[in-house]
């Protein structure tokens, strides 16, 4: 064999041997693997002017929604690995499916699944800020408008 064939082996040969390693380490998952998960049920409508004080931490975002009155229903939190899937039971016979898709460590995406009697309502992919919070609303509920707040932190 040949000097110029024996070089061309081994570097086909160390070629296929980086790429296989690279492949090795590229499956690694960036990002954090545990998300805390945070979500709010919360009745907007325009019958009275109360304004309930555990949800003072959302009221810029409420305000746009430009309703009178605001109360939260149920507020719950689940730890839940990526690619997981959080399952709240949110008012109203509706089910809210939260998986962590993959992140950064700063920005999170979520698949949001929300829906009723096996009807889907929601169906989306959303990217927000650790920690940061996302309301998805409109549907009707009690006289007024069911509200829900999601929040998710990377840990």
């Amino acid at each position: 064999m040949s000097l110029r064939r024996k070089r061309m082996r081994r570097a086909l040969l160390f070629s296929i041997v980086s790429c296989f390693i690279s492949a090795q380490g590229g499956a690694a998952e960036i990002g954090p693997l545990t998300f805390q998960v945070k979500i709010g049920a919360i009745l907007a409508s325009n019958q009275g002017n109360e304004f309930d004080s555990r949800l003072a931490h959302l009221k810029k975002q409420l305000e746009v929604l430009k309703y009178r009155s605001y109360r939260l229903l149920k507020e719950e939190s689940q730890k839940v690995q990526r690619k997981g899937n959080a399952t709240f039971a949110i008012p109203g016979g509706r089910s809210l499916v939260v998986t962590p898709q993959e992140s950064g460590t700063k920005q999170l995406a979520l698949r949001v699944h929300l829906q009723q009697g096996g009807k889907p309502l929601t169906d989306t992919t959303v990217r927000l800020d650790s920690g940061g919070n996302l309301l998805l609303g409109g549907y009707p509920h009690e006289g007024g408008a069911l509200v829900i707040s999601i929040s998710a932190t990377a840990q």
